[in-house]
């Protein structure tokens, strides 16, 4: 059976008979994140009317086991009922390959399918192209689809290519992927994504400084003590343990989302809110961040790794004992980083990154810390009480919203002062696009504001890199004295160092 979406329905800007090709479509990523976005732009009537499918992976066996699959992820994780008549039109619409990118066959077959397409629908494709492979995988996979000339485009039909970060794996290695894209592909057929910018609460950031009076005059080093951007999740490696054991968390969240968090919270306001000028000010924050040395990276960076404990009443194992983990693996589930930004606007104000896996809460957030008042400055009667500090946390997820933490006089006949907060957040009835959703729609109208330019990239690596050279050089001396890395439980804070690594500022992370 066979359903197609009604032409009333098409969105503007939607194109016309396109394909979309994924490299990795056994993955984690296609299960977790695409195919439930393409089930909800089904819903919403946001796909082409004559569309085309087509996932390659290494586990791929049979297409209609890979098609059920698929069904079943989308129920897992949409968040609308599964219903037939928004599903179909993608699963009649849906080939699936066992594919080595490595073998000339694989493009050969895709070649013999587009021309099929074209015959069967009249005239020239769209082919959209999504690297949702490790990132070990990216360059040969470009260097087949150049060498099978699949990047070429003939007006007025486009080529355009999605590449999932981390982009490259340090600053050689992204330097390398960028160039071998920019020999054959123009830089308005490239979209190199961060999800995290296709959330509402990511993009909320700069409206919420801008837009509000209250907070400009104080989102400065004179009123603000600290700021914390945290990123922990419940979950562990769930079937990515090639990527992981490649990124590990400083790649996998700290070089792109965390810093581009950052880069939004902290940059200058930009003259207009054309995509351009917002990446320049972003760029020029990134380049402001004070680069890490040897003695820096040992005291304001470390990095654990998790043990066995509980997450969600489920005993889980150590990340040493999941399934495909080599049993002396140093790589890191869990980092916490202070940088500073040394800018006029920013200079002296400590900012704490960290993320971690298997923690005790699924939460993204942001905590800027303002400083407390003068103590002198409050009344007599109030002299003996410590000043109450305002805090503004930012929440991106689970769910969406702001809470600003005040002090108040609590009923009673006591003069006192407690902390009381004030929320603002979505309403609740309003279901938000998620980010793949909305991110996946640019793609394929050509709008390129919510992706990431090389430039931001390449500063985003200049932070890290120093960090991940330090770490494979202090692994050799761990391996050659049989060591590890400090561990912390599932199910947990963190590790203990991470409390301690804060704590020597007279300071404390937000609890998750």
């Amino acid at each position: 059976m066979k359903i197609d979406v009604a032409e009333s329905q098409i969105y503007s800007g939607i194109p016309e008979r396109t394909v979309v090709i994924i490299f990795g479509a056994s993955g984690d990523l296609t299960r977790r994140k695409l195919m439930p976005a393409f089930y909800h732009l089904s819903r919403e009537g946001l796909l082409p009317q004559k569309m085309r499918i087509i996932g390659l992976g290494r586990r791929i066996l049979l297409e209609d086991e890979f098609i059920s699959h698929m069904k079943n992820r989308v129920i897992q994780y949409c968040t609308h009922k599964m219903e037939d008549r928004f599903w179909l039109p993608i699963a009649d619409n849906m080939f699936a390959l066992r594919a080595d990118f490595k073998e000339d066959s694989t493009f050969e077959t895709l070649i013999s399918e587009f021309d099929r397409l074209e015959k069967e629908w009249g005239g020239p494709i769209n082919k959209l192209f999504y690297l949702a492979t490790s990132p070990s995988h990216f360059e040969i996979v470009l260097q087949k689809m150049i060498q099978f000339r699949l990047h070429e485009e003939i007006a007025p039909n486009w080529v355009r290519v999605i590449v999932e970060k981390p982009f490259g794996l340090d600053l050689q290695s992204s330097d390398s992927l960028n160039r071998l894209l920019l020999e054959s592909f123009h830089e308005d057929q490239i979209f190199r994504i961060d999800h995290f910018l296709g959330k509402e609460a990511v993009q909320n950031i700069l409206i919420f400084r801008m837009s509000n009076l209250l907070f400009q005059p104080v989102w400065n080093r004179e009123f603000i003590d600290h700021i914390q951007i945290s990123i922990a999740e419940t979950v562990g490696v769930e079937g990515r343990v090639d990527f992981f054991e490649q990124t590990g968390a400083i790649r996998d969240m700290i070089q792109s989302h965390i810093l581009q968090i950052l880069a939004f919270l902290m940059m200058e306001h930009p003259s207009s809110l054309d995509p351009e000028i917002i990446r320049d000010e972003k760029v020029i924050l990134l380049r402001a961040v004070r680069p890490f040395s040897k003695s820096s990276i040992q005291e304001n960076v470390i990095r654990a790794q998790y043990s066995e404990g509980v997450v969600n009443s489920q005993l889980v194992p150590a990340y040493r004992d999941e399934e495909g983990v080599k049993k002396e693996s140093l790589v890191e589930t869990y980092a916490a980083i202070k940088l500073f930004v040394d800018n006029y606007r920013w200079r002296g104000v400590p900012i704490y990154l960290r993320t971690g896996k298997r923690m005790g809460a699924r939460k993204t957030e942001i905590i800027i810390q303002l400083k407390e008042i003068d103590s002198t400055s409050m009344p007599t009667v109030l002299g003996k009480q410590r000043p109450i500090p305002n805090t503004i946390r930012i929440e991106i997820q689970p769910r969406a919203g702001v809470e600003l933490t005040i002090g108040w006089k609590p009923p009673g006949l006591l003069t006192e002062v407690e902390s009381t907060s004030l929320t603002l957040g979505a309403k609740a009835q309003l279901k938000e696009p998620k980010a793949y959703e909305r991110l996946l729609l640019d793609v394929m109208r050509g709008d390129s504001t919510l992706f990431i330019r090389y430039d931001e990239i390449r500063e985003m690596w200049k932070i890290v890199d120093p960090i991940i050279k330090y770490w494979e050089k202090e692994n050799k001396e761990l391996k050659a004295k049989n060591e590890t890395l400090p561990s912390y439980p599932a199910g947990t804070q963190g590790p203990r160092i991470a409390k301690a690594f804060i704590e020597r500022d007279n300071r404390s992370w937000n609890k998750l």
